[in-house]
């Protein structure tokens, strides 16, 4: 799973995909702690348990590699497809231009700069450590006498182990004081573990667990899941007891608090235990004779929506996020000088433009060539890499009706906003450009004028229009 984390991944990206998939995650706790907790529906709690946190985990990548499509569809649906813009554009693909840093720069970024790979190495670290208790759950259990049956395999341990299960292995403590009824209600318990595979799911569980590390609600799922695990394999043993052991749901609360007082054993990591797993919780809910209220399961279906519309619409407004990281930014500049009497004059706003039409313009080769365009014409500025500079450039453009690209401006460049004391005492911040800034700017800028291939326009009923299009260009230091 690893590869969801990909060796070209920045600080920044990391930080917006685990602060996203920490919003999923909150949301899916609170809407089971909640809404969901004290109901009886096991079998959707078990399923919405082991799913919310993969969906927090590829949710915000999926949506990032969509988000060209999803400004294309979400504007449609809150105006007609050809209605005009002027401030509005089409996101293409982002373009990454990576060059070497000079030295000399400052060590605190340059650490920072490391954070995704330390990240990766907990990642690996966790996941080592899951792999070591699956050995010594192996190496504990083979030195076992067994017995092999249909779908599972009991294992005798003497007295070391109380009652237990994972996988298909059934730990049988052949040495507790039980009576034969009490004794086939509790092997039902652990058979119904094995037979639901409850096992795996907690494996998987854990993964994501490992590769979501850095966000806090993924460490209350494994215990929930725990718990739901355990009470579908109460029902189970409670529906499929043999005559013999005569179950009710009183007579297994009974045996369950008794077993639950024994003295402790040496525990095994990964196994699903009879007498050490949320016993009161278990005894309240067999004992409950509340109906299921189904309604509340579909109340994750509209805050699902909610949610992904609020990715999708944040995806959207991407060109207007903050858009430089400089290896250099806590060293504050010294203050701007006074500002001239006369501004220059801003330059011309680009030509009216549609946002989205029925056949959108095509540049030749598709967007993999026009990405791989830019990044040949995309050269990294001396004066960037002298400043230990990087960031993320939009340029707007507008695709005419003829095909030829115009009002080509710059609609987020780098820039940093700098505090200073006004002559009132009172603190002022105004917003400089460096030289490197600049010509991180002007490199995006002539990147999209040098573009060789021509575009085929694009039409709305029928008819050739002009369409607005932002390219972002990254620029990154090694």
């Amino acid at each position: 799973m690893l590869t969801l984390l990909p060796p070209t991944m920045t600080l920044a990206t990391l930080l917006s995909w685990l602060l996203h998939s920490s919003l999923l995650l909150g949301a899916g706790w609170l809407m089971y702690y909640l809404v969901l907790r004290h109901e009886r529906c096991f079998h959707y709690n078990r399923c919405f348990l082991l799913l919310a946190p993969w969906l927090a985990l590829v949710l915000p990548p999926v949506l990032e590699a969509l988000s060209p499509l999803l400004l294309s569809v979400l504007p449609a649906w809150g105006r007609p497809a050809g209605s005009s813009l002027l401030g509005g554009s089409l996101l293409l693909p982002s373009v990454q231009v990576v060059a070497s840093g000079s030295a000399g720069g400052s060590a605190l970024p340059d650490a920072l700069a490391l954070l995704p790979m330390l990240y990766a190495g907990v990642v690996l670290l966790l996941l080592a450590r899951l792999a070591g208790q699956l050995l010594q759950l192996w190496l504990t259990a083979r030195r076992w006498p067994r017995q092999v049956r249909a779908g599972y395999t009991v294992l005798y341990t003497t007295g070391q182990r109380p009652v237990s299960s994972f996988g298909r292995w059934i730990f049988w403590d052949e040495t507790a004081p039980l009576a034969p009824a009490e004794a086939e209600l509790i092997f039902a318990h652990e058979v119904a573990h094995v037979q639901q595979g409850h096992s795996w799911e907690r494996l998987l569980l854990e993964v994501v667990r490992a590769l979501l590390w850095a966000c806090p609600f993924v460490h209350l799922f494994p215990r929930a899941l725990a718990l739901t695990h355990e009470l579908l394999a109460d029902f189970q043993a409670i529906e499929q007891a043999p005559s013999s052991a005569h179950a009710t749901a009183e007579s297994y609360t009974t045996l369950l608090a008794r077993m639950a007082l024994r003295q402790l054993h040496p525990d095994l990591p990964l196994r699903h235990s009879f007498t050490q797993s949320f016993t009161l919780t278990r005894i309240r809910m067999l004992t409950s004779q509340s109906p299921v209220r189904r309604w509340k399961q579909w109340l994750a279906l509209p805050l699902g929506a909610v949610l992904l519309l609020t990715m999708a619409c944040e995806k959207a407004a991407e060109p207007n996020a903050p858009a430089a990281t400089t290896h250099d930014e806590l060293v504050a500049p010294p203050p701007p000088p006074p500002p001239a009497e006369e501004a220059p004059a801003p330059p011309p706003p680009p030509p009216p433009a549609y946002f989205y039409v029925e056949q959108m313009p095509e540049y030749a080769g598709g967007q993999e060539q026009l990405v791989a365009d830019l990044s040949k014409l995309a050269k990294y500025p001396a004066a960037a890499k002298a400043e230990k500079l990087s960031g993320r450039v939009f340029v707007g453009f507008v695709v005419a009706a003829d095909g030829t690209i115009q009002g080509i401006h710059l609609k987020k460049g780098i820039e940093f906003s700098v505090k200073y004391p006004g002559n009132s005492g009172k603190q002022m911040s105004t917003k400089i450009s460096t030289p490197g800034a600049q010509a991180l700017n002007e490199a995006a800028l002539n990147a999209i004028r040098s573009l060789p291939g021509k575009w085929t326009p694009g039409r709305q009923d029928g008819q050739a229009v002009a369409v607005m299009y932002t390219a972002p260009i990254s620029f990154s230091l090694k």
